[in-house]
């Protein structure tokens, strides 16, 4: 029979090695998840100027929110996304980068579950870009989406005496609405007609359901609305 006091060193060194291996698995793991975000980033050094003299904010929301990436399962990240330029950036220990837009990224906004993905698609001037769109309802075959845009004008001085100079300002434009079939992404269509042509086989219901329910197409919660409807068809 095997004494107590003999199994004790035998605990200790398994406890000991136990620990040894746990934290090693977190560095492994700390030093993986590093790497990966060093994959998908790119410093972020723009704008940096132009903040400290503009009016108003290149940031849908100038603080830092706690986020989720997909491709990262339940580890945190603190977020904010630049609508001026697109990127959305993350905040680390000593420095702040953004990801990669050509990256297959998703990031959810735990506070509120704002969802944005990186996409590929055609804006309302015919420019091809890849970047992150909001997610307003989503579904394999079909999905609404949302460009937000925050335009940089630069300072005007004032031309004649009677004039009055203009600082440089960033202006929230209105947003962009888009559409997913597949794994295509393009323009919504505003105007209700144009819409219609979307769904032929059930305009005439759909017709109805916008009147009915006085839809909007221009407004973030009527677009879901009619999106979980169109799923139900």
């Amino acid at each position: 029979m095997i004494r107590i006091k003999h199994l004790l060193p035998i605990i200790l060194i398994s406890l000991i090695s136990s620990e040894i291996s746990y934290a090693q698995f977190q560095n492994t793991n700390e030093t993986t998840l590093q790497s990966s975000l060093d994959g998908v980033q790119f410093a972020v050094k723009h704008n940096n100027d132009k903040s400290f003299y503009a009016i108003g904010s290149p940031f849908i929301d100038e603080s830092f929110q706690v986020v989720k990436l997909d491709k990262f399962g339940n580890h945190l990240f603190a977020a904010r996304y630049n609508a001026n330029l697109g990127e959305m950036q993350i905040q680390r220990q000593n420095d702040t980068i953004a990801l990669n837009n050509y990256e297959d990224l998703k990031v959810t906004f735990a506070l509120n579950n704002k969802v944005y993905q990186t996409h590929s698609y055609i804006n309302k001037e015919g420019v091809s870009k890849q970047g992150f769109l909001v997610v307003l309802k989503e579904t394999d075959s079909l999905a609404v989406l949302k460009e937000e845009i925050v335009k940089f004008y630069e300072k005007k001085p004032a031309v004649t005496g009677y004039d009055k100079e203009k600082p440089a300002e960033y202006k929230r434009l209105n947003d962009v609405y888009y559409y997913r079939q597949g794994d295509k992404v393009s323009l919504l269509p505003q105007k209700r007609k144009d819409f219609l042509k979307l769904f032929p086989q059930h305009s005439s219901e759909l017709k109805d359901y916008i009147k009915e329910n006085k839809i909007s197409l221009k407004k973030d919660e009527d677009l879901i609305t009619l999106f979980e409807y169109i799923n139900t068809l």
